[in-house]
């Protein structure tokens, strides 16, 4: 497997670019999923702040609770210093993508990133990193971006 792209965003017009030229010029996955996918994935993650985050079971609230307690800023930290995540992660369910539609998915993740880059209402805290305000989001969001996209290399020449 190709390794991946060392990826740093430092706002949120540096993700539209590397989207758009990764749509546009294409790309090899060195990972599990395609663009379409990740741009579906990181779609619903920008849209939770604003909109609410999805209800968890109790389970699995009960476990983010105790990490947030735990290890919510120091994760937080090491995630936007980094802008990696671990990978093979579980993340919900509900945000993992079969392949769809290229044009529409980046789409649609073009639309998420200008509705965040506008928006000023209550940000809603986040079941494993707590209360936020807005430029600590957009810093995570970022991170989160850069770890999905850097799976995504432009293919050799």
């Amino acid at each position: 497997m190709m390794s991946r792209r060392d990826l740093r965003f430092s706002a949120l017009g540096d993700v539209k670019t590397d989207v758009l030229h990764l749509h546009s010029h294409g790309y090899q996955p060195t990972g599990n999923w395609d663009l379409s996918q990740i741009a579906n994935h990181l779609s619903d993650w920008i849209s939770f702040p604003m909109d609410g985050f999805p209800k968890l079971t109790f389970p699995l609230s009960l476990l983010i609770g105790i990490m947030r307690v735990t290890q919510g800023k120091s994760l937080y930290r090491k995630f936007v210093q980094t802008q990696r995540m671990p990978s093979n992660q579980p993340t919900l369910r509900p945000t993992i993508y079969a392949k769809a539609d290229q044009a529409q998915s980046v789409d649609r993740l073009l639309s998420s990133l200008d509705r965040l880059s506008g928006f000023r209402g209550a940000i809603h805290p986040s079941p494993l990193f707590g209360a936020l305000d807005y430029d600590e989001m957009v810093a995570l969001q970022l991170a989160h971006c850069a770890h999905h996209l850097s799976f995504l290399k432009e293919p050799p020449r």
